[in-house]
């Protein structure tokens, strides 16, 4: 990972399934440390828009955007900001330039069937850099146990993963990420495909 600060990016539709919220928490928890500071890192929030029309995603939209408000009023500096918020979908190829800057990649659903966005951030690491914090809930999980397992649920432990994540050791964290790249490299769509037809047989 490069040093000085990092970059921490999470990518969700903006659902309630996904946990932006605890996840924020979880990062105003680890902003809160007597030994860190915004210039350690900045975390990144893309926030696909989802279900707008329902007052209930509306009502999540306000709570997430308040959270990043109240974030960046608290330990923003004249210049610099904690949080990065972006509410817009993204052209893949902007997708991956995000995912290829970042040094650290929050995927805590609270629930989730796979979940790809943590396969793409695998599948972009050429060098087998970066740590994947993985929630113990997303299917990923089952496939991708070198990644950094937290469950969602819990903002303290979510904030002592990110401390880990950003601290973690560049040997362990390239055996780790080599690990799940081959994971990702094998276990393709057409695996998969075989697999459930093998076992419909």
């Amino acid at each position: 990972m490069r040093r000085g600060r990092k970059i921490i990016l999470s990518v969700d539709r903006l659902d309630y399934t996904k946990g932006i919220d605890l996840r924020l928490k979880a990062f105003l928890e680890w902003l809160g440390r007597e030994d860190r500071s915004i210039r350690d890192a900045v975390m990144v929030q893309v926030a696909v828009p989802s279900r707008e029309r329902i007052s209930e995603y509306q009502i999540l939209r306000r709570d997430v955007e308040e959270l990043v408000g109240q974030i960046n009023g608290e330990y923003g500096e004249l210049g610099v900001v904690p949080v990065q918020y972006f509410r817009r979908n993204l052209p893949f190829e902007e997708l991956i330039a995000f995912y290829l800057v970042a040094d650290v990649m929050l995927v805590t659903p609270l629930c989730d069937g796979m979940n790809l966005v943590a396969k793409e951030y695998v599948a972009t690491r050429l060098e087998d850099d970066g740590v994947l914090v993985l929630s113990e809930f997303a299917g990923a999980a089952a496939e991708l146990p070198d990644a950094l397992l937290v469950n969602p649920h819990d903002v303290n432990a979510m904030a002592a993963t990110i401390e880990q994540a950003i601290t973690l050791d560049p040997d362990d964290g390239a055996r780790r990420m080599k690990a799940m790249r081959e994971v990702v490299r094998r276990h393709s769509v057409h695996e998969w495909a075989a697999q459930f037809i093998e076992a419909l047989a």
